[in-house]
């Protein structure tokens, strides 16, 4: 075997290796990543408080008897990645909770790292309400 017969398998082991770690490399990027929060009458959202990394879905689960939004409070989301389930993007380009009825869900992907505070309130718009609930969490995003 010539020195050319060589180089060309030293390049063949080097570009099938390259493919093979590309490949290792765009699974990795490809990973879905979701996170439920249950919105209980005792509790509000548990976790109150949930951390994860960009790219996640966070999906809430209404098991109140009543109907509820979701209002972020100082970072609003702004991108998201997806289709959002029960959320719109309002008139101030943010992302806003539709009425979540009660054994309903809403689910937001969240792209940009932050804190995000929310509030969890329950809406009259469906039915009538006699006292609003209301819990606060919060949605860390690394």
């Amino acid at each position: 075997m010539n020195n050319r017969s060589r180089i060309i398998i030293i390049i063949f082991i080097f570009c099938i290796c390259g493919i093979s770690l590309a490949a290792e490399e765009q699974a990795e990027e490809l990973k879905i990543i979701t996170k439920t929060i249950n919105i209980t009458t005792y509790v509000g959202p548990s976790p109150a408080k949930l951390t994860s990394k960009q790219g996640t879905t966070v999906v809430w689960v209404n098991n109140l008897s009543e109907p509820v939004e979701i209002l972020f409070l100082d970072k609003k989301v702004v991108l998201a990645c997806g289709s959002s389930v029960n959320f719109f993007v309002g008139k101030d380009g943010a992302y806003e909770s539709a009425k979540i009825p009660f054994g309903g869900t809403a689910s937001l992907c969240f792209l940009e790292k932050g804190e995000y505070n929310y509030l969890v309130k329950s809406s009259s718009t469906f039915y009538p309400v006699k006292d609003k609930t209301q819990f606060r969490a919060t949605v860390i995003i690394n």
